[in-house]
């Protein structure tokens, strides 16, 4: 008798293995989710959030693939781009949909998605240290857990030498400069600074969110008291400006040469949207905020995340111009 329960419960557990359905098409709700798709399997994209070449990034053809280039814009819940409904995700007919835990449109994108009766699966990406496992089971659900075993150990192996080498040095007080004229930043406690925080900073402007989108607005009077060590800035016009404008050269900081700005190809290495790139994007950020503790190789780094997570095999000549934000 026990045999025959134990060959019927072998049976029933060889027959649901057998009937698990693999996607072939996967949607990612919010950009996060759908750059993390990108570094699994960018074949299984059934389309993108926002263009895929935006003001944040560098989304160069020499970085990405062309397959991910043409895909369709299907829309975001987020900002101020294309919209998106039900019958808009129902249309791609994606077998599965990743949502993103953290996000703060959580309620409001998992009650849509439940509509569409679509398989879905929530994984947390706002802290840092939930990344690893949420490559990990993003890559699991969609049949490709041997490059997410891959993916999440080297994140796990890179996170952890990162919180060895900032656990006793003293924080760096930032700020983080965004906007069209570096007096838009995020409050301190944001998701859009997460990966500042983790690389040992501490964000000068502390405050509590007033929007959805971040970007809060403060003056230079404000940010002269605050007297940064460091200033991260987000885009390419908002650096040239710190640094021609004779406004800014009143800041200790501009006048100690501690203004950086953030690479972003192919995607930005911080921040809107925070995906996958904060895993070297942190690595960027423990150089430049402890040039003297930092004892890893930041380009060698560089050229190993851009094979093991782009598939992109890197020049010197590229690495240089990556990190030189070009």
């Amino acid at each position: 008798m026990l045999r025959m329960i134990s060959i019927l419960i072998f049976t029933v557990v060889l027959q649901a293995q057998t009937d698990t359905v693999i996607p072939k098409k996967v949607f990612g709700s919010s950009p996060p989710m759908n750059y993390l798709l990108y570094a699994i399997n960018p074949e299984k994209m059934v389309g993108l959030n926002f263009s895929a070449k935006n003001l944040n990034n560098n989304a160069d053809e020499k970085f990405l693939k062309q397959s991910f280039l043409e895909l369709p814009v299907i829309g975001s819940f987020h900002g101020s781009g294309q919209g998106m409904n039900v019958e808009t995700i129902i249309k791609y007919s994606p077998e599965l949909i990743l949502i993103w835990k953290d996000d703060y449109l959580n309620s409001k994108v998992t009650e849509a998605i439940n509509r569409t009766k679509i398989p879905s699966i929530s994984l947390e990406f706002r802290k840092i240290e939930s990344m690893a496992d949420s490559i990990l089971k993003a890559s699991e659900a969609i049949g490709e857990k041997e490059r997410g075993e891959i993916l999440s150990s080297y994140t796990k192996e890179r996170m952890e030498y990162i919180k060895n080498t900032v656990k006793t040095l003293k924080p760096v007080k930032y700020y983080y400069a965004e906007g069209v004229d570096g007096l838009a930043t995020e409050c301190d406690k944001s998701f859009h600074v997460e990966a500042l925080n983790f690389a040992g900073g501490e964000n000068v402007h502390k405050c509590t969110q007033s929007n959805l989108r971040g970007l809060e607005r403060i003056t230079f009077e404000t940010l002269l008291g605050y007297d940064p060590e460091v200033i991260i800035v987000q885009n390419r016009m908002v650096y040239n400006k710190i640094n021609s404008n004779d406004l800014w050269k009143h800041l200790r900081v501009v006048k100690n040469k501690k203004v950086y700005l953030v690479p972003n190809t192919p995607f930005h290495w911080l921040d809107r949207p925070p995906s996958f790139m904060r895993i070297i994007g942190i690595e960027w950020l423990v150089e430049k905020f402890y040039p003297k503790f930092y004892k890893g190789d930041l380009k060698e780094q560089t050229r190993k995340f851009y094979k093991l997570f782009l598939d992109v095999e890197l020049s010197n000549k590229d690495i240089n111009q990556i990190l030189q934000g070009k």
